[in-house]
Order: structure tokens, then C-alpha cells, then sequence
């Protein structure tokens, strides 16, 4: 996927777009990519907890850092290889926690977030021209606030998360129209956590789910991934596809990733 950026958006929180993100991150890495992770999502951070970097004060740099001109493209990322079987490489750069740094970004002014832009694209060009990367997906701030506008326009693809659920649909409808369709921007929904599994057996097929969806949406839905009680109950620190590789939502997301690099013409 070279030379390729891809934001993980969704319209609220709790669709479960932070853990697809590390997931699809390793996944694609595990295949031989040299993938960015990048933490946009300044309000929430969740990577930090999600590579178990407990020990946050060996983080010398933030993104937060990085956008407030205190270090270097290079200075921003780690390089996380060493610790997951992986045929690629994984870059992190994180997005600082602390109560503080979220406060913060927060009270940043729209003049600002023009800057930080800016910012961003920068660090993009420095992460494959310069850091050999193939591939950055970014994981972003849930709506449609500066920052994952941000993002966005950053981006070559979205995907965008949206569970069953009512009003996310209908949030995450009128965002696409709202916000990427306006901007003609590229996008693709993933369903995630469809049907829990007591209900199996009462659901529709995953294909006409997906019919039905794109339907409503008026958009591409690239797949979606039932709801396993098991990934929901896991440590917020565990990546199934680190954990547990052959599990059904590793296999379902090696789908999703092998869909975008059809759809983004990778040899």
C-alpha cells in the first residue's frame, strides 16, 4: 500500500475504531509493509494504553510535541518492530494521555488547528519519503471536530466505523454527507460488532446486512465484523492479532485490509 494514508473515523465513540486500527496496523505490517500508526485522537488518546506503554515517562516525544513544533518528524515516532512477529515494520507515534495534554489540544483555536494541519502533512511526507513507510493509518477523533477534520482531509481513504445501533447510523449517515461528500473526500464503512452472538442465529446474512447498509448509507461498506464476547472482555493492552492471530476478528480484519489493498491498486 504504498505511500498510502488511511484515517480510522467514526461518528461517536465506542465503535471500536481505536482497536481496529492497532489490529489492522499489525496485520498489515505482519505482511511485509512498513506501517504508521499515528494517535489523532487528542481528546481520547488510546494507543498508549492499547501497546501497553505503561511506563509513559519513557515516551520522551508526543504527537502533541510534534504539533506544537517541540521535536522532529524522526524524534515523534518509535519504532515498535522488535516486539511482534512481523515481516514489515511498525511505527507508533502517540498521542499524550494525560489529563493535562487533553485539556490542552482541547482549548486549541481554530488558527491553531490550520498550523497543525499543516503539521501533519509534513509529517507524512517525512514518515515516506524519508522513513521508507508504505502505509500510515491514523487513528482519529470520533465526529467531525477540528482535529478529525484534520485527519480527513489528510487522508487518502477513511474508514469509517459504525455499529447497528440507531443513532449511529444516522449520525454516521449524515457525516458522510456532511463532511465527505462536501469535501469529496474517499471513504468506506465497516460494520462492526453486528448481531451479538446469543442472536446469531436470528440475524441476516453478512452479505445482505451489507446490501442493506450501503442502501441506507448511500456509500461502500468494505465489511463487517460480528460482535465476539470475547474481544469486548479482553485487556485493554490485548491486540488479538498479537494475542490471538487465528481468532474469527483477526481473520474478518485480514479481509478488510487485503479489500483496501485491492481497492488502492497495491501490487
Amino acid at each position: 500500500m504504498t505511500g498510502k494514508t488511511i484515517a480510522i473515523h467514526s461518528y461517536r465513540g465506542g465503535t471500536g475504531k481505536s482497536i481496529i486500527a492497532a489490529n489492522l496496523a499489525i496485520i498489515l505490517a505482519r505482511k511485509g509493509l512498513s506501517i504508521a500508526l499515528l494517535d489523532l485522537d487528542f481528546r481520547a488518546p488510546s494507543l498508549a494504553a492499547i501497546f501497553s506503554k505503561d511506563d509513559k515517562d519513557l515516551v520522551e516525544w508526543w504527537l502533541n510535541d510534534f504539533l506544537n513544533r517541540r521535536c522532529t518528524a524522526e524524534q515523534v515516532v518509535m519504532d515498535e518492530s522488535g516486539k511482534y512477529n512481523l515481516e514489515g515494520r511498525l511505527l507508533l507515534g502517540l498521542a499524550n494521555p494525560s489529563i493535562d495534554a487533553i485539556r490542552s489540544m482541547a482549548d486549541k483555536s481554530s488558527s491553531w488547528e490550520v498550523t497543525a494541519v499543516k503539521k501533519i502533512f509534513s509529517l507524512l511526507s517525512s514518515l515516506f519519503k524519508e522513513m521508507n513507510i508504505d502505509c500510515c493509518i491514523l487513528d482519529t477523533s470520533p465526529g467531525v471536530q477540528y482535529s478529525s477534520v484534520n485527519a480527513v482531509v489528510s487522508s487518502d481513504i477513511s474508514v469509517v466505523i459504525t455499529t447497528l445501533d440507531s443513532l449511529d447510523l444516522k449520525g454516521t449517515k449524515s457525516m458522510l454527507f456532511d463532511l465527505y461528500d462536501q469535501l469529496e473526500r474517499k471513504s468506506v464503512v465497516l460494520i462492526n460488532k453486528y448481531c451479538p452472538e446469543t442472536r446469531i442465529s436470528k440475524c441476516e446474512s453478512p452479505e445482505s446486512l451489507v446490501l442493506r447498509i450501503e442502501k441506507t448509507l448511500k456509500h461502500s461498506v468494505i465489511g463487517a465484523i460480528p460482535c465476539f464476547c470475547d474481544v469486548l472482555q479482553q485487556e485493554r493492552a490485548d491486540i488479538m492479532a498479537v494475542k490471538d492471530p487465528g481468532h474469527q476478528f483477526v481473520r474478518n480484519l485480514e479481509e478488510v485490509a487485503d479489500n483496501l489493498r485491492r481497492m488502492e491498486k497495491v501490487c
